[in-house]
């Protein structure tokens, strides 16, 4: 009786979103892998009601935002389950333990997977705005949700905070919001484990190359080539081309491992490393940073000796830009894949040389320690207008 009362409860406010004109996100991308994790979890069929540790990560979310509510929102196939909240009534609580996900505002946070969704007016932001024709008042017109990303990358929920006032949210504050969820995650998987809800992967017969990658919700990428290099090739001796690319990229590692950076390959003439994995330190912008200037000086110094022999310049240049990724091996190589890998490519490409060009993202993670030349919106391949910057020092 129970159950088919509250299905008719779903399908009651599923035909009130339809007729308030919701509409709920289509397509979102890898989604029967990601609904294969949320089962692999079985954390649909968690209950963590007597769990204090998951109510109190939602007191230090409002706490971090200064916002009045807070809550830990799993994502089915067409449900959205609240697993803990605060700030909520108990009739609050009972009404958003078990909701349709077509009217549910985190529903949108897997459109653009492991970035953080901020609705700063939710009567005025064109996905929601039409809550404002349900027969109640969700009580909130600002939202911003972290998303709860597995370690294998997929997206299982958000952890998201509510106001009632619109507003928006300082770096730093969604910086907090995203830490509290990479613990959130943690808690869950390790949860899934000691309760035994993880279900057995089936063994594989196939052999060959195996991909094992861990999700890591932060980090900084740099990308780094030499302007004219084609030319090079044309115009110079093998032996001799092999030999200055040698010299770069051995000063090179040897300079990103004086700032806690980690090599992940070179391609042709590209140099490719990442900082922040394994241990996600704070620093990673800075860290990442503070190597590309070294690497421009190492070039600089580099070019004049060349000069002196009558050899001809090397003109590098780079691109920066933050944001998750996955990183593990295949075989026995180390190897980082996502998209903020592809945007600090696009970066790269679209910069200047003897430049470092790097994101806005990137430069929010600086915090305001640096030097910069704006570049105002550019394109990138593939990606759309992105505000960008040169670095022109650190301070």
């Amino acid at each position: 009786m129970r159950s088919f009362l509250k299905n008719q409860y779903l399908q009651l406010l599923r035909k009130q979103g339809s007729k308030a004109g919701l509409i709920p996100v289509e397509n979102p991308p890898n989604e029967d892998k990601r609904l294969e994790e949320v089962k692999r979890l079985g954390i649909m069929n968690l209950d963590l009601s007597g769990k204090h540790r998951y109510n109190s990560m939602t007191q230090v979310a409002t706490y971090l935002t200064d916002c009045t509510q807070s809550a830990i929102n799993i994502l089915g196939s067409n449900v959205q389950q609240c697993k803990a909240n605060f700030g909520f009534n108990m009739m609050q609580s009972t009404m958003l333990k078990e909701v349709p996900r077509e009217i549910s505002v985190c529903q949108f946070s897997l459109d653009n997977p492991g970035q953080p969704l901020i609705i700063e007016n939710i009567f005025e932001d064109d996905r929601t705005k039409n809550l404002n024709n349900m027969p109640f008042d969700p009580g909130f017109r600002f939202y911003a949700g972290a998303p709860l990303i597995s370690s294998r990358g997929y997206s299982l929920g958000v952890l998201c905070v509510f106001d009632p006032t619109p507003k928006n949210l300082a770096h730093q504050q969604v910086e907090g919001l995203r830490l509290l969820s990479d613990q959130v995650v943690h808690m869950l998987e390790n949860e899934s484990i000691s309760t035994g809800s993880t279900i057995p992967e089936e063994d594989s017969e196939e052999k060959g190359t195996q991909l094992q990658g861990q999700y890591y919700s932060v980090s900084s990428i740099l990308f780094a080539d030499f302007v004219g290099f084609t030319n090079m090739v044309e115009n110079c001796e093998p032996g001799e081309l092999l030999d200055t690319l040698n010299t770069f990229f051995c000063g090179f590692d040897k300079i990103i491992s004086n700032h806690n950076v980690h090599k992940v390959k070179t391609i042709g003439d590209c140099y490719m490393c990442v900082a922040g994995i394994p241990s996600q330190q704070l620093t990673h912008a800075h860290e990442i940073c503070s190597a590309a200037l070294d690497m421009l000086k190492f070039v600089e110094g580099t070019n004049i000796q060349y000069e002196a022999l009558g050899k001809p310049r090397w003109e590098l240049r780079i691109g920066i830009h933050s944001g998750p990724v996955i990183a593990g091996t295949a075989g026995n190589t180390f190897d980082i894949w996502g998209d903020a890998v592809n945007i600090a490519a696009r970066l790269e490409s679209s910069g200047e040389k003897g430049k470092i060009h790097i994101s806005e993202k990137t430069k929010d993670y600086l915090e305001g320690v640096g030097l910069f030349t704006p570049r105002g919106e550019v394109q990138l391949k593939n990606k759309g207008s992105w505000s960008t910057f040169f670095l022109d020092d650190l301070n």
